[in-house]
């Protein structure tokens, strides 16, 4: 009978352990119970990926360019510094026209397009040139000293303010070779250019110059256009 009491005892005592174990500990500390087994962890939530939609930057529509209605259009001075061109400063002749070249093959008359007209040194407004070929005529400039006059005229990219398109020189010896003979100025004092559908600006340095009326001319097919 001892032994069945001692046994008793043990068992109780194994199950005390175990209640004292698995249920009053974890109760205590906040712990889920050892009885049952762990619980499974929670799953973690993630928030669904939502595309950003890149913001679209609207494309400036082009300023059109308006159609040329056949008459001549001045072509004002303005400020040296909207170009950063040091007022007064005068440049060597780079690139003078071979003789013979100066008309355009197959082209049988040119109208002006846009006109220059002054007396002083001075840079000119941008001038666009909506056709393919174009010519600069220069031929009536008029002195007022026939010992020194010049007349220098750089022809300049509008969008590359550093790059000479053509500089045209006329000194002493061109007015010379052309006084009293105005059919040979009006024939080879004129420059053409291949190079159109740009935008260009003219500095213009004088030296005893009464007057020069500058033509921008353009062949006389282009106003059927």
């Amino acid at each position: 009978m001892t032994k069945k009491q001692d046994f008793i005892y043990v068992v109780l005592g194994i199950v005390v352990v175990l209640v004292l174990a698995l249920i009053i500990k974890p109760a205590a500390t906040g712990e889920p119970s050892g009885l049952w087994g762990a619980g499974e962890p929670e799953p973690t939530i993630t928030p669904a990926w939502t595309p950003t939609i890149p913001s679209v930057t609207a494309v400036p529509t082009p300023t059109p360019v308006p159609t040329w209605d056949g008459k001549p259009r001045p072509v004002k001075f303005v400020d040296p510094g909207v170009y950063q061109v040091p007022a007064g400063e005068s440049r060597l002749n780079m690139t003078v026209p071979p003789p013979g070249t100066v008309n355009a093959p197959g082209i049988t008359r040119w109208v002006t397009y846009a006109t220059i007209d002054g007396q002083w040194s001075g840079t000119t407004g941008i001038v666009r040139i909506p056709f393919p070929i174009w010519r600069l005529d220069y031929s009536d400039v008029t002195t007022s000293n026939d010992e020194i006059p010049l007349f220098n005229c750089q022809v300049m990219d509008a969008e590359d303010p550093n790059r000479f398109v053509r500089v045209v020189t006329l000194n002493f010896a061109d007015f010379l070779a052309v006084k009293d003979k105005p059919d040979l100025r009006k024939q080879q004092w004129v420059s053409t250019f291949y190079e159109g559908y740009h935008d260009y600006y003219l500095v213009i340095n004088t030296r005893c110059i009464d007057s020069y009326n500058l033509a921008i001319q353009v062949p006389e097919t282009y106003l059927d256009a």
